[in-house]
């Protein structure tokens, strides 16, 4: 959702340098991966090139687009950007050791697919001719978010307008906006392994999302069996 406004074109670029080819061959390792270990070696690898000074100007590029922003909503947003950006990222180094405590497994199958819709991103960036760093590095992050840890593209808490945001509920993420971003060209959303937040919960409370189903269920048989 936020891919443009983490590293759009004209403003802060970091440290890290990348080119289209990288970008493709990282890619295309990520997109190969069967396990979330091997996934690990692939992003660890591809994300030594980076540091913090990457990260901090991608939160400044947030920063500076979001200013106009209705001011609280904003001191809520930003927090769980610089979550999202930094405690991927710390996550990711703290991962990247000899023994690292990952229970392996196989990787969502989604992930070739991702691989190459970031390639597709980054070539359309790169014939706009704007800098690739950042808009890559934030691919990279989600694909060790969403495909090593399985939690979503935005962390916890991240939220949105209308008084909803994104929880966690037993094992299960869920999300506002998950399937709300057929419009927007090489979004995160549809990787995510979030679901789509009905926004029951956050309205009538813990579990009524069953109870509200139910609910329209017997208004459904109601009204179609004419009572």
């Amino acid at each position: 959702m936020w891919e443009e406004i983490l590293a759009p074109a004209g403003r802060q670029r970091g440290g890290a340098r990348l080119s289209l080819a990288e970008a493709e061959e990282i890619s295309a390792a990520i997109g190969k991966a069967q396990t979330k270990l091997e996934l690990l070696g692939a992003i660890s690898d591809a994300a030594a090139r980076f540091s913090v000074t990457d990260l901090e100007a991608m939160m400044k590029n947030f920063e500076e687009k979001t200013r106009d922003l209705d001011p609280a909503y904003r001191r809520l947003l930003l927090p769980r950007i610089h979550a999202s950006i930094f405690g991927s990222y710390h996550a990711l180094m703290l991962l990247c050791t000899d023994d690292p405590a990952l229970e392996d497994g196989p990787v969502r199958p989604s992930l070739g697919a991702y691989a190459a819709m970031v390639q597709e991103a980054c070539r359309r960036r790169a014939q706009a001719e704007n800098p690739l760093e950042l808009y890559f590095l934030k691919y990279l992050l989600a694909a060790f978010t969403m495909y090593v840890l399985e939690e979503p593209a935005h962390p916890v808490g991240t939220p949105f307008p209308g008084g909803l945001a994104v929880y966690r509920e037993g094992d299960s993420y869920y999300c506002p906006v998950r399937d709300k971003s057929d419009d927007i060209p090489f979004s995160l959303c549809p990787f995510c392994p979030a679901r789509q937040d009905t926004g029951a919960r956050s309205l009538h409370g813990r579990d009524a999302d069953r109870r509200i189903e139910r609910l329209g269920t017997i208004e459904r048989s109601r009204r179609d069996y004419h009572g």
